[in-house]
């Protein structure tokens, strides 16, 4: 899975592929939801967490 992870952060950086970057997030923001709702304790909180965490990866995926 990890490769084909990685792979679809190539995809996305190389040609900013929206279905590419769809798939990462529908397999990771269960995850990533759900560690920064531990973190932080409040769910509206934990939900700009997880869209900052998936804007900041968009935009470092060329360097990821």
């Amino acid at each position: 899975m990890m490769n084909d992870d990685m792979a679809l952060v190539r995809d996305y950086a190389a040609s900013q592929s929206e279905p590419a970057f769809a798939t990462l997030v529908v397999r990771h923001i269960a995850l990533v939801h759900s560690v920064a709702l531990r973190q932080v304790g409040d769910p509206h909180l934990a939900q700009d967490v997880t869209q900052a965490v998936f804007i900041i990866i968009a935009q470092k995926a060329g360097s990821l």
